[in-house]
């Protein structure tokens, strides 16, 4: 059978581990799909795209700068794609794009392998990119007792008021503004570090808190969080489980996720002790 490409695409990406899961999960199913990584500005996007369907390429995932900017190039959109109005994988059918959507119900899946649930929760996301529109939406959708948005731009951050606009509140970005009753903290912003974490120390240590940032694996902010004895977790979660999500997407497989999830954490564990 002829091996299928698969692809990551942004800007930058040489960090992704995308293609180590892809990969995994493609050995482990026996499935014939070969998975790289490719980078490409804001303005290549359009030709990118017209490569995909010249040169028949399977699907693609996408992070920075394009989850948004695929929106309005997709032939079609998927019901979640829709909902988190972002994109962040692609299959290609006969040169007919599809636009699909796993963040949101990746982190919500991750929440639930720890235990851990949006519904009734009082939630803070710092950021409002592609990435924390999904969160915040599966958090609405998840039925959570408020959701604040922190951004430096409170226009963009007002956006995403509209998934449940009784329980979402948008705020400028200010350290001072972290809610102290927030039981579930999520930072999304990709220059995190050069923030001042000094709130953490006000949070209830029973607050869990999340960077999805995965490389450096200990950001400040869960560094402090951890000093405090909260539960802290990176963004490698998140992209295993979207990742598997994704996977299923590209090729119509279905597996036992918590088996693979196993699997996909021990790769990277491997991977990056080399």
């Amino acid at each position: 059978m002829k091996c299928q490409s698969l692809s990551v695409i942004g800007d930058p990406i040489a960090h992704s581990l995308s293609p180590l899961l892809h990969n995994t999960m493609a050995a482990e199913l026996g499935l014939p799909y070969r998975y790289g990584a490719e980078r490409v500005a804001a303005d290549e996007l359009p030709a990118w795209l017209a490569r995909v369907r010249a040169e028949d390429i399977a699907g693609f995932n996408a992070t920075m700068p394009h989850k948004l900017r695929l929106v309005p190039l997709m032939d079609r959109m998927t019901g979640p794609a829709r909902y988190y109005g972002a994109v962040n994988t692609v299959r290609n059918d006969g040169g007919v794009l599809t636009g699909h959507n796993t963040d949101g119900d990746g982190f919500g899946l991750m929440l639930a392998s720890l235990g851990l649930t949006f519904h009734n929760a009082r939630v803070t996301v710092l950021g409002a990119g592609g990435a924390a529109e999904a969160i915040v939406g599966r958090a609405a959708q998840d039925g959570a007792a408020s959701v604040r948005v922190l951004n430096r731009t409170a226009a963009r951050a007002e956006t995403l008021r509209a998934f449940a606009p009784e329980r979402i509140e948008a705020l400028p970005l200010a350290e001072d503004r972290v809610p102290s009753d927030t039981e579930i903290l999520i930072n999304t912003i990709p220059n995190g570090n050069n923030l001042d974490w000094s709130f953490v120390e006000g949070l209830s240590k029973n607050c869990a808190v999340f960077d999805i940032l995965y490389a450096p694996p200990v950001t400040e902010l869960l560094r402090r969080a951890g000093a405090r004895g909260m539960a802290a977790y990176n963004g490698l979660g998140m992209l295993i489980w979207q990742a598997m999500l994704a996977f299923s997407f590209f090729t119509g497989e279905a597996f036992d996720r918590e088996t693979m999830a196993k699997t996909l954490f021990l790769a990277v564990n491997r991977n990056t002790s080399v």
